[in-house]
């Protein structure tokens, strides 16, 4: 057999089997890239409920206080209407 052949031959092999592990390697980083995305989303997904239970009393309190002028102001608009019909009597 021709020594440039062989060498040929075994570099080929060699490459192969280096590109075959190489593949396997990608395919299993892929695999832990996957995982560590997915835990990234639960924990985010958690943060976010977390985030919403925190802000809903405040947007209570932000309606009971439009609540609280709306009401207010139905109260002056009264008191105006009293003092208008005081002024005219």
């Amino acid at each position: 057999m021709d020594p440039l052949v062989l060498v040929l031959t075994i570099v080929s092999s060699v490459l192969a089997v280096f590109l075959i592990v190489l593949g396997v390697q990608a395919f299993l980083v892929l695999r832990e890239v996957q995982k560590t995305l997915r835990h990234i989303n639960q924990v985010v997904e958690v943060a976010e409920h977390t985030a919403v239970r925190a802000l809903m009393p405040l947007q209570s309190m932000g309606d009971f206080v439009t609540g609280v002028k709306s009401g207010l102001r139905v109260f002056e608009t009264f008191v105006h209407y009293l003092k208008r019909a005081g002024d005219e009597e």
